[in-house]
């Protein structure tokens, strides 16, 4: 599974990955990237959380690989990802091999 966003604030990338979560579809994900995340800081309150804080809760406990910060997203310079092939990502790396043809 990959996703990114832009300008939007951490608590809702939080209710957006509870959410993922409590329909049971994080439970059945083989690997987790989180691209570029554009203009999304921390709240400004006391004990508020950064992306990374949210991420590590969220996805940490399942056990597969993942990583954010790659070239996805809402940015310039952008990795084009195809959706629907089999592709193989190594978290420790971070790469993206697509497995299959992109193309028909």
């Amino acid at each position: 599974m990959f996703t990114e966003d832009v300008t939007e604030a951490i608590y809702r990338i939080d209710r957006m990955l509870t959410q993922l979560k409590l329909a049971g579809v994080l439970q059945r994900i083989g690997g987790f990237i989180f691209g570029r995340c554009t203009q999304c800081p921390p709240g400004e309150g006391y004990g508020s959380l950064t992306l990374e804080d949210v991420l590590d809760e969220h996805i940490r406990p399942f056990g597969i690989p993942a990583w954010q910060g790659t070239m996805i997203g809402h940015i310039e310079r952008q990795f084009t990802v195809p959706l629907g092939i089999e592709v193989e990502i190594d978290a420790v790396a971070g790469s993206i091999r697509l497995l299959e043809s992109a193309v028909v």
